[in-house]
């Protein structure tokens, strides 16, 4: 069983609205098994994905911040 977690990401004031990354992280975060559960691009969203995928989706470079609202702790950032 994978152990998942609903997470708070914020994203990197310095980055623009049109970096690739971040105009397309809804298809990257599907494809690491994820979903946007509240929010969109620029501002802070809500995620649900796995524990070990929120810990990637931390290492984005337009990403500040990935913390967890469930209890787990904050992935990094």
């Amino acid at each position: 069983m994978v152990d998942t977690g609903v997470y708070r990401v914020r994203f990197r004031e310095s980055c623009p609205a049109t970096d690739i990354g971040a105009a397309n992280f809804r298809e990257l975060l599907k494809a690491l098994g994820g979903m946007v559960v509240y929010g969109a691009y620029p501002g802070p969203i809500v995620i649900g994905i796995a524990v070990d995928s929120a810990e990637r989706v931390a290492s984005f470079p337009f990403v500040e911040s990935v913390v967890s609202v469930t209890g787990n702790s904050a992935a990094g950032g």
